[in-house]
């Protein structure tokens, strides 16, 4: 005999299910992905989720590759590839081997970058993932989600169940879901037992020109990283924030990249990726 605790809690899996393949672009994620702890793969999702799919279906050395042309990029757009020791750093990742000083002590890392003399940089504008609609959580059969009148002056957008034609009224609460925070937990809290639900409008703001710098010298730590995966997600995002506002063309350039590579779980096997010569990855100047 089937419980009513058992139908809620196949209700509370759908909705958890529902809201992950939500948040991860239209799929929900590998084993890989959830296990790769301490990453900013959640920061990367809001800029390109097909993107970090196709990093999860790469090779291991092909992971690595994305993660050294991640960090070359970053050094090349942020002025760095004519310190000499940062060069370093770049000529070790190419080599597979341990990162020179400063980079193997962080704060001797800053130290050594903030008495560096730099010629002044482009002024770029931090950067901004592109807007995504909204999560909804679902809906019983027969009913969706209408907007209630206009925006409130602060952007703020109000949702109700409505009714479609000839279906039953679904069993629901007056209470009111904030679909902003329900968004910062992993599990949506009662998703369709509120009649109301409102989306806060994503504030932006401008925190004027960023330093390239102190945004690239991390993709090359996280390139460092012991797991390929881990490294190519933390050093394409740190490559982002060094492009600041012209992000989009580091994706481009990554996206081509990963095209060129057959997907691991296509071919069900795990080949030998070329040389980064023959890939064309830039090789650091000694």
């Amino acid at each position: 005999m089937r419980r009513p605790a058992d139908d809620e809690e196949r209700a509370a899996d759908e909705r958890r299910l529902h809201y992950e393949i939500w948040r991860w672009g239209g799929r929900p994620p590998s084993e890989t992905l959830r296990a790769v702890q301490g990453s900013n793969v959640l920061g990367l999702l809001e800029y390109d989720a097909d993107l970090v799919h196709a990093l999860d279906a790469l090779a291991p050395d092909v992971q690595r590759s994305v993660a050294l042309l991640a960090a070359h990029r970053a050094c090349e757009t942020a002025g760095l590839t004519a310190v000499p020791w940062v060069v370093g750093a770049l000529t070790a990742l190419t080599g597979g081997r341990p990162l020179p000083p400063p980079f193997d002590d962080t704060n001797r890392m800053w130290e050594t970058l903030n008495s560096t003399e730099l010629p002044p940089g482009p002024p770029v504008r931090r950067a901004t993932p592109p807007e995504r609609p909204p999560y909804f959580p679902p809906t019983p059969a027969g009913w969706t989600w209408i907007p209630i009148g206009e925006p409130d002056d602060d952007g703020a957008r109000h949702y109700t169940l409505g009714r479609l034609p000839e279906s039953a009224r679904p069993a629901v609460s007056d209470g009111k879901l904030s679909a902003a925070s329900a968004a910062d937990v992993n599990v949506p809290a009662a998703a369709v037992t509120f009649m109301e639900l409102t989306h806060s409008a994503r504030r932006r703001h401008d925190f004027g020109p960023i330093s390239q710098p102190h945004f690239a010298l991390p993709a090359v730590l996280a390139a460092a990283e012991a797991s390929p995966l881990h490294a190519a997600l933390d050093a394409v995002s740190h490559a982002i924030a060094t492009f600041g506002e012209h992000y989009p063309a580091l994706l481009e350039d990554i996206r081509s990249f990963c095209a060129a590579e057959r997907p691991v779980r296509a071919e069900r096997s795990v080949r030998a990726a070329p040389s980064d010569k023959a890939r064309g990855l830039p090789s650091a100047q000694a």
